[in-house]
């Protein structure tokens, strides 16, 4: 199951969507204010990686310009 996380232009709150296929515009809804116009967040998805420390990996050593 994907989340996207998504802010809503009109009144700056911010919001998840939960489904197990791709962003439907019927889940572009501000749940406070019902506005339609939101825009998704673009985080990380290695921030819920478990509980490491910020330097250790267990996916091996670290090559090249990310690490």
């Amino acid at each position: 199951m994907a989340t996207y996380e998504m802010v809503c232009n009109t009144c700056d709150s911010s919001f998840e969507v939960f489904r197990t296929g791709f962003l439907k515009d019927k889940d572009k809804v501000c749940p406070e204010c019902a506005s339609t116009e939101v825009r998704q967040k673009f985080t990380s998805f290695l921030r819920n990686l478990g509980s490491g420390s910020a330097g250790s990996s267990s996916c091996g050593p670290r090559i090249g310009g990310f690490g």
